[in-house]
């Protein structure tokens, strides 16, 4: 039995160990839970040691430069340094980003409210001042904004508060302020061609390397989520099998665009896994209207009719696609509209269009072969191969065709020694078809490859901008996509699947039908 003094002595000695225990588990900077910004409780220890970790990408494609306001818009927004006032969600619905709402006051008229406590990456704070200046100057640099937005006026009627003036009512404005071309950032940070744009993006530009890289690093001033990782390297690799070998080596983390045939070989990779997802993309011919062949439609029409879309989805694609009747992909209500049957045989329409064929089983008119020149390019392989399938079908038929790689294929078409061209777009990326059809079939825009011109279909266009609502705006869609399936200024191959080679442990990059949401504030690696 324990005496009094005995039990006195050991409550004491107790006491004292509980006390030197709390005392050490104090000095160990026990964490404690405090709120982030989306709410969700979060280690207050782990945010004030940022994370090390970095990502490296190979990138098919070679920026010019980091000016987000002209063509290298949507790598920088891939960079995850550039935001817009709307952001487009996996439903292709315009969603609040570096605006928090918006409503339409009129058919010409909007009104935006801007988020609150943004800064640029120089520190400046962003208002709806700055913001006004940057829109203005992103439609003065580029082309695709100026005809996306048709402003009239923009006025920055609050310290937070903007009024967009259209020059015509544009049922589209809202989701069109999602194109990267309308990328946010502080004007004056733009002193000369060098400079490095100060965006509002999780990731600020740490260095540009031309033909090279970008690298991105983490903004610790970054208004929302802060990113997860401290960089970010976009190698740009345009060749798709050095892109997967960059892959296999560990050389990057992440591969986008991989060749579709090698697919399988990395499925088999336990260190490595592919992700895809059906895209708003369509790989398609477009035909150069003032070629001397081309600019017949008969001979469109049965060049058309001669590609084998099945065999291409099935033996190219590795079925990572579907066939294209239009240039919207099927899963959209204005896409679903069936290809234009053959009035006749291939072989009858040439014949009654002059065609006669050789002893050697070659089509010619008036003395001179039906012989055309293919150009390709190489940052998307599939299309190569489809070019070199399609070249051995209309052999086949007497058709001669000379395939000619470029690096650089918009750069090619502004020219006009080509024929046909294999090309791919994204058509609605906005979630609507304007976009796309302005661009592609105005006459009077600079993406009007094909030189093609159409008054009936510009009409129609117009009238398209007119639409109040999406019954309506799909209506007038496919009364458009009626006169391009009968002119046939471009041929609709196949809308291909997303397709990147992952290395397992990276995490928050996820393919989606938006092709320009690719580094962001929740990619991560495992270590």
């Amino acid at each position: 039995m324990i005496s009094n003094r005995n039990r006195r002595l050991w409550f004491i000695c107790t006491g004292l160990m509980l006390l030197l225990t709390v005392m050490a588990l104090s000095g160990c900077g026990t964490p404690t839970k405090t709120e982030d910004r989306s709410g969700k409780g979060q280690n207050s220890s782990a945010q004030q040691t940022p994370s090390d970790k970095k990502l490296v990408m190979a990138y098919t494609w070679k920026p010019s430069g980091v000016d987000p306001h002209g063509d290298n818009s949507w790598d920088v927004m891939r960079s995850g340094a550039g935001e817009t006032l709307v952001r487009l969600n996996e439903k292709l619905e315009p969603v609040a980003w570096l605006a928090k709402e918006w409503k339409q006051d009129s058919p010409n008229v909007w009104s935006f409210s801007l988020q609150d406590k943004v800064t640029f990456h120089d520190g400046k704070r962003m208002d709806a001042a700055s913001v006004k200046a940057s829109l203005l100057r992103s439609i003065e640099k580029s082309h695709l904004a100026k005809d996306l937005l048709d402003v009239k006026s923009i006025e920055a009627s609050g310290p937070l508060t903007l009024k967009i003036t259209t020059n015509q009512p544009n049922a589209a404005l809202a989701s069109n302020l999602a194109d990267p071309s309308t990328i946010v950032l502080d004007v004056a940070s733009m002193k000369d061609e060098q400079s490095y744009p100060a965006m509002t993006g999780a990731f600020k530009i740490k260095a540009f390397n031309k033909d090279q890289s970008l690298v991105v690093e983490r903004y610790d001033g970054y208004w929302d989520e802060k990113a997860r990782l401290a960089e970010a390297t976009m190698k740009f690799i345009t060749d798709g099998n050095s892109r997967l070998m960059a892959l296999q080596s560990g050389e990057v983390d992440v591969a986008t665009d991989i060749p579709v045939d090698n697919a399988e070989v990395l499925k088999k990779d336990d260190k490595l896994q592919v992700l895809s997802a059906p895209s708003l993309r369509t790989h398609m011919i477009v035909y150069n209207m003032e070629s001397p062949i081309f600019k017949d439609v008969t001979n469109r029409k049965v060049v058309d009719s001669l590609i084998p879309r099945a065999s291409i989805v099935s033996a190219v694609m590795r079925g990572f696609g579907t066939e294209a009747s239009s240039p919207f992909s099927s899963i959209l209500p204005f896409g679903k509209i069936e290809r234009k049957a053959l009035d006749g045989t291939a072989k009858q329409l040439l014949t009654k269009d002059g065609w006669q064929k050789d002893a050697q089983g070659t089509w010619s008119k008036q003395g001179k072969p039906f012989e055309v020149t293919l150009l390709t390019f190489p940052q998307r392989p599939e299309l190569s191969v489809m070019a070199e399938v399609i070249q051995s079908q209309l052999l086949n038929e007497g058709i001669q065709v000379k395939i000619r790689k470029v690096e650089n294929i918009d750069e090619a078409l502004t020219k006009n020694d080509w024929d046909f061209a294999m090309y791919s777009m994204l058509t609605a990326h906005t979630g609507e078809p304007q976009y796309f059809m302005d661009m592609f079939y105005s006459s009077t825009s600079k993406s009007n490859v094909s030189r093609y011109a159409s008054k009936p279909l510009e009409n129609i266009l117009h009238s398209l901008k007119l639409a109040k609502d999406t019954a309506q705006r799909d209506a007038v869609t496919l009364q458009a996509l009626n006169i391009i399936n009968t002119d046939l200024p471009q041929s609709f191959i196949v809308h291909p699947d997303n397709v990147f080679g992952v290395k397992k442990g990276v995490e928050g990059f996820t393919p989606h039908p938006i092709e320009y949401y690719y580094i962001t504030a929740q990619s991560d690696i495992a270590e």
